[in-house]
């Protein structure tokens, strides 16, 4: 989880960070991989055929094979239910005998293992009352076991996803996370492009997929937002005009930058000479046009003492392999592999643009300019405050004025830098005397030090490099067939994704709102609004249950704890504005991309878009309901500044969640995430905010010393764990507020489940095909199946040093061994692996 200033920032960057794993926004149940990246090779442009006699034909044809299946499951039910009824009925005056019973037990494909379906039910068993057979959904086992099948296509679909995730092998009691996902992780083998795929990339790519049918669309866009999103992507696709253009984009904005040393040490043209360079108008202007933030990062959010106002804030910037990443530069023995692909990329790269601005570079020149670099970046590493330092915020809001800065940091002249970022409506913002928050203040004065014992000549040739690893983003391929090769040492990921996956991602990120509008429209529910709503508040209670029941924290602390629960902005799906044409085109006005934008202007004239709506922003007060994600995000998100918690419409989407599940399924699915953001709030990092969003300490003492004992548990835990793959273990302290968040989460959500299904006079029908399993066994299950998955070993590398949320496997087994009600469900020996006799929690 980011510090929430530097996360909420919406500034257009394009930079990348080869670590995909580092969120975008706050507090996020999931690595976060929605933003632009390196754009890739295209597949050949379809469109829809508009032809009505294939029609339906095309309609079925592009199905998924999991639709097409579900299909053919839901057809043999209603024949096999058809036919039950026949035999009951038979049954009933007594053609067959009692001991005759018939099962309905053949949901599954002839190829799957159900050695161990039905067993313990027929004939000797019996669950709940004797029912008639009222309702057309429900399947009834036999006339002697009362056992209720719920045959909906919901249920039938639900059911599909799990019994294809279960590896029944196993033993759940050892390794929950095999038992529940053995057998998906064995069947799925990591795609093309990739260098991990689970259940959670499964949604991401089938929604990426829909965007993509929707922008390829050749019908005539019904607004202009929608226009300029089928743009964007028009322009990223547009392979041959970026063959024809090349680098000559880049060479141009080089001469009106001034110069870039390393590759024209005599100077360009009649530019100024090296000791001219003003480097306050240079970080000004790059940060202005491009979006790319070298050193120090600076953006407009909500003032964390006072979350009624907008505020400028400082803070430290990120390395060009990614924020988290400095032990890639400072660890040589174990990543010497990747800084050598990081040197690989770098001198690749230079040689296409020395080839193009037919440039005469000896190769002793660049290699010394290149050790140069190098060096450079791996001194600012040290200067980089680590991620798991990060997460006390009092001591990250220091407010100063922009006049105090040079007392900090003397490299830049402040009231000039900010006046030339900002736009003309807020040059007041600009001058000396404006409030500006501070977070780091050692890293400014040590970023001043390193800065004034190195060259200007390297300086320079660092900013140019950062420079160019975003810009070359948005010219030909070349620039991504070496950024793979780097890929591939970094993440595992040993091929380049088609282009048009990072087409889409490029217009999600420029334009998140209206992309997003045209994806509700056609792919989500407005019912399922409501029932996302219901569960919100549903988990919302059970966590209050949970602080009521919880004995170290003190009355007083506690009644703060449940109003700030209470007090919980919930955003779900979409703000309503975006289904009004009129309002999205007002939303985006002063935007003006068209169809024949080459690429580089596109991506120029989105930042600089964004960049001044950022701006503006401190004129206004910080508006706490705001939806500043695309609905189309497949993620969810806690903002602490706003006690707020947003769920898009991309996530409400099966396995995870659909109004026509059992509930069993979307506690487990949905539900947990849902319960993830609410604790959220009162993880280590979110507890430190009250109920209006301000950073204020609501913690009587022996209280705060109680959730530090709990927290210490938590930590220590999380640090045992070994990720398979690698020879490294869980940082439980860079963890420690999404581990948090996946324990409370997922206790609060068994609770509401329980509570939901409380006033039942029956048990809940049970799911086809695994009608052996109770639905308590199912939750877990579902929870499971949201995290099954695997990864190259170089992205768990990765994840470990960059991401805040721990692997996969260990937000499963982590939490479970952590729950009485999960050990209790399967019957777990006391000493297992599921059952420890130590457990940690918090909430």
């Amino acid at each position: 989880m980011m510090n929430a200033n530097e996360s909420q920032m919406q500034l257009i960057t394009m930079q990348d960070s080869t670590n995909s794993g580092v969120n975008s926004r706050s507090s996020s149940p999931f690595p976060d991989s929605e933003g632009p990246s390196n754009l890739r090779s295209p597949p050949r442009v379809t469109y829809k055929a508009n032809r009505p006699i294939s029609k339906y034909f095309l309609c079925w044809k592009q199905r998924t094979i999991l639709e097409k299946t579900l299909f053919y499951i839901i057809l043999l039910l209603t024949i096999l239910f058809l036919l039950f009824i026949i035999v009951d009925n038979f049954s009933s005056k007594g053609i067959l005998s009692e001991n005759n019973s018939h099962v309905i037990s053949q949901y599954l494909p002839s190829n799957t293992n159900t050695n161990n379906i039905n067993k313990n039910f027929i004939n000797n068993e019996t669950i709940g009352k004797k029912q008639d057979i009222k309702n057309p959904n429900i399947a009834i086992l036999s006339s002697n076991t009362s056992i209720n099948i719920c045959i909906t296509p919901g249920c039938v679909q639900a059911a599909n996803s799990l019994l294809f995730s279960i590896n029944d092998s196993a033993d759940p009691c050892e390794n929950f996370f095999e038992y529940a996902c053995g057998r998906w992780n064995n069947e799925h083998t990591i795609p093309d492009g990739m260098s991990q795929y689970g259940t959670f990339d499964y949604v991401r790519e089938q929604v990426r997929s829909q965007l993509k049918n929707i922008l390829e669309n050749t019908e005539k866009p019904e607004s202009k937002s929608i226009e300029m999103v089928k743009s964007v992507y028009s322009a990223c696709m547009n392979i041959t005009d970026l063959q024809k253009k090349k680098t000559k984009p880049f060479l141009k904005e080089i001469k009106e930058l001034g110069n870039w040393p390393l590759l024209f040490p005599n100077g360009l043209d009649n530019n100024q000479p090296l000791d001219n360079i003003d480097l306050t108008k240079l970080l000004a202007t790059i940060r202005n046009k491009y979006g790319v933030e070298v050193f120090f990062t600076v953006y407009v959010y909500a003032d964390a003492k006072d979350t009624t106002k907008n505020v400028l804030s400082i803070d430290q910037s990120t390395l060009s392999l990614g924020r988290g990443s400095r032990d890639y530069y400072l660890n040589k023995t174990m990543f010497s592999n990747h800084m050598k692909a990081y040197r690989n990329y770098m001198t690749e790269s230079m040689r296409i643009l020395i080839n193009d601005f037919k440039l005469n570079i000896t190769d002793n020149d660049l290699y010394k300019g290149e050790k140069e670099l190098m060096e450079f970046e791996t001194e600012f590493a040290r200067i980089i405050v680590p991620s798991d330092m990060r997460r006390n915020n009092s001591r990250m809001h220091n407010e100063r004025k922009i006049s105090d800065l040079p007392n900090l940091f003397d490299q830049v002249e402040w009231e000039r830098y900010f006046s030339l970022i900002m736009p003309e409506e807020v040059q007041d913002f600009s001058k000396n005397d404006t409030k500006i928050i501070v977070t780091e203040i050692n890293y400014l004065k040590e970023l001043s030090d390193f800065l004034k014992k190195s060259e200007k000549r390297i300086i320079v040739n660092y900013v140019m490099w950062r420079l160019a690893q975003v810009y070359t983003k948005v010219l030909d391929e070349r620039f991504d067939d070496v950024k793979q090769e780097l890929n591939k040492v970094m993440s595992g990921q040993e091929t380049k994704p088609p282009r048009w996956k990072n087409c889409i991602s490029t217009a999600m990120s420029y334009l998140p709102l209206a992309i997003g509008s045209v994806y509700v429209k056609e792919h989500f529910q407005p019912s399922d609004k409501n029932e996302a709503l219901e569960m919100i508040e549903n988990l919302q209670k059970s966590f209050i249950d949970l602080v009521k029941k919880n004995e170290w924290v003190a009355e007083d602390t506690k009644k703060i704890a449940i109003e700030k629960a209470n007090a919980m902005i919930k955003s779900i799906g979409y703000p309503d504005f975006i289904l009004d044409k009129t309002k999205l085109d007002k939303y985006y006005e002063g935007l003006d991309i068209y169809d024949g934008d080459g690429f580089v202007d596109v991506y120029i004239k989105a930042v600089k878009w964004s960049n001044r709506r950022d701006f503006l922003k401190l004129k206004e007060p910080f508006d706490k309901n705001e939806f500043d994600v695309s609905p189309a995000a497949v993620n969810a998100f806690y903002s602490p500044e706003r006690n707020s918690i947003t769920f898009p419409a991309g996530i409400l989407q099966p396995p995870f969640f659909s109004g026509k599940f059992p509930k069993a399924v979307n506690y487990g699915g949905i539900g947990a995430v849902i319960g993830h953001e609410i604790t959220h709030g009162f993880d280590d990092h979110g507890s430190q905010y009250d109920k209006n969003g301000n950073l204020f300490n609501w913690w009587d003492t022996q209280s705060f010393n109680g959730f530090q004992e709990r927290k210490k548990c938590i930590i220590d835990q999380y640090n045992k764990f070994k990720v398979p793959g690698t020879n490294l273990t869980v940082n439980g302290k860079l963890t420690i507020g999404e581990n948090i968040a996946d324990n409370g989460g997922v206790k609060e959500t068994y609770l509401a489940y329980k509570k939901s299904i409380a006033g039942l006079e029956n048990e809940q029908p049970r799911l086809p095909g695994l009608q052996h399993m109770s639905n308590d066994k199912i939750f877990f299950l579902s929870y499971a199946h949201f995290w099954c998955g695997h990864k190259k070993d170089a992205s768990a590398v990765q994840q470990i040093l960059t991401d805040e949320h721990s692997p996969e496997i260990f937000r499963v087994i982590g939490v479970l061994s952590n729950m009485k009600e999960f050990s209790d469900t399967f019957n777990c020996p006391k000493g297992s692996q599921l059952n420890p006799i130590e457990k940690c929690s918090v909430w």
